[in-house]
């Protein structure tokens, strides 16, 4: 297949963080107990299909979105519902099911024959496979009834310290061909999208048949599926995409090539205060407390769930989220500094060269959790056109979204970005504002209203 001419992304920012996974794959210590959280799935109000002390099997409906219980979330291993943890108002915060030493987390299952794209939407629904899938705009599992105007699935990521997709697909490369085959049948005559980062090996990429391959070349957001839309085959209202992590692509061909069931995917354990990176096998909601050895629960050291720039502190449940694909330590800041920012700066970043780092641009750096700054008034500033390489206003577009006026957050494409593509902004922000926050509530406004 012939390279097609990459598209150039000139706006963006690459923080260069130390402690990039090594390249090495191990499995997760055993782990006893797994940690199912309704959190994961943006949005959804889990209507609980299981109790306490129940037998559970791989694929075994946990629970059911209450808007469609169509879809519903699955046991990724056989075992026992050790307990229901609820938060306020009997918010439930976390299934917990405890298994044998050696978990069984793969089940064969009868699959039958499939004729159209509504028997592979069934068998997605009834598995547990239908929530891989997400939709622009929002970013939340699709309605099963609804037809996208296309599926894109982003096979590089340019967050800091994000792991190497061919590791990631080490082993699984017939599977990753055979989930494409699937999703083009459940998506239905539409066509799908492959997005790859230009100049690396793409092999595996190219030879995938009936698919429209993209180039990109750039700083991060370059990996995101959001500015690949926007690059694309940009949202307009009214209108849907829907897109899918190469992994998850890979279990769906598992699934619908052997019959097999399995929610194990390889992730990357990275961070400057990882005292071993590298990658590692586990199921879904495996507890990784063990992975992390005496750094979880020290209040010295961040465990996230995901990159530093979009991911979740774990704080209650040492598990990975559902769509997540590397977890970052990094080491608690607010220390105050000595002279602060009257020092040269040699090893400290600064994204308006503020510091005498700015001279050593390919250095990495062991940035903290520290702020570098107090919180003021939001400053009108022409920074974030910077770093934000969409065709759009982001400040416009950001105060639209602060003062959630919707009539002008549509006029300014919000159906096109999600919170993730404001994550660059946040970081060079001068008034450090939390511009991902902003945005995801603008987009909860936006969807009470629709």
């Amino acid at each position: 297949m012939q390279n097609p001419i990459p598209i150039t992304i000139s706006k963006g920012l690459d923080v260069r963080l130390e402690g990039a996974a090594q390249d090495n794959i191990s499995a997760a210590r055993g782990s006893s107990f797994y940690y199912i959280r309704p959190s994961d799935f943006r949005w959804l109000t889990p209507r609980l299909l299981v109790a306490e002390n129940d037998t559970v099997e791989v694929g075994t409906p946990l629970f059911a979105d209450k808007q469609d219980e169509r879809v519903v979330i699955v046991s990724p291993v056989q075992g026992r519902v050790r307990q229901i943890v609820r938060g306020e108002k009997r918010v439930i915060r976390a299934i917990v099911i405890e298994s044998a030493t050696e978990a069984v987390t793969a089940r064969s299952m009868d699959v039958p024959m499939l004729s159209n794209s509504q028997d592979v939407r069934d068998l997605m629904l009834q598995y547990g496979l239908w929530p891989m899938l997400r939709q622009r705009p929002f970013s939340i599992i699709p309605n099963p009834d609804d037809q996208p105007k296309a599926v894109f699935v982003s096979c590089f990521d340019s967050a800091p310290l994000a792991p190497d997709f061919g590791r990631l697909l080490q082993g699984k490369e017939e599977y990753f061909r055979k989930g494409l085959e699937m999703l083009r049948m459940a998506a239905g005559d539409v066509p799908v999208h492959l997005c790859v980062r230009a100049g690396e090996d793409n092999a595996l990429f190219e030879q995938c048949d009936n698919v429209q391959r993209h180039c990109f070349q750039g700083p991060h957001p370059a990996g995101n599926v959001g500015t690949q839309i926007h690059y694309i085959d940009p949202i307009r209202k009214g209108e849907s995409i829907w897109y899918i992590d190469p992994q998850n692509v890979a279990m769906m061909g598992r699934f619908f090539a052997d019959h097999v069931l399995c929610f194990e995917k390889t992730m990357a354990l990275t961070g400057p205060a990882a005292t071993t990176t590298g990658y590692f096998t586990a199921a879904y909601g495996a507890d990784l407390s063990a992975l992390f050895g005496q750094d979880w629960g020290r209040e010295e050291v961040r465990i996230i769930s995901g990159n530093v720039l979009t991911g979740e502190k774990l704080e209650d449940f040492p598990t990975v989220r559902f769509y997540d694909r590397q977890v970052t330590m990094l080491n608690e800041g607010g220390r105050r500094e000595w002279l602060g920012w009257l020092l040269p700066g040699l090893k400290k970043w600064s994204f308006s060269h503020t510091f005498l780092s700015w001279l050593t641009p390919n250095k990495t750096y062991q940035h903290n959790t520290s702020l570098h700054g107090g919180r003021r008034a939001f400053m009108m500033t022409d920074v974030y056109d910077k770093v934000f390489p969409f065709d759009i206003l982001p400040l416009q577009l950001l105060k639209a979204c602060y003062i959630k006026d919707v009539e002008q957050m549509e006029a300014l494409g919000i159906y096109e970005v999600d919170d993730e593509d404001f994550a660059l902004c946040e970081v060079v922000c001068p008034s450090k504002m939390e511009c991902q926050q902003i945005v995801r509530e603008a987009i909860w406004e936006l969807i009470v209203k629709n």
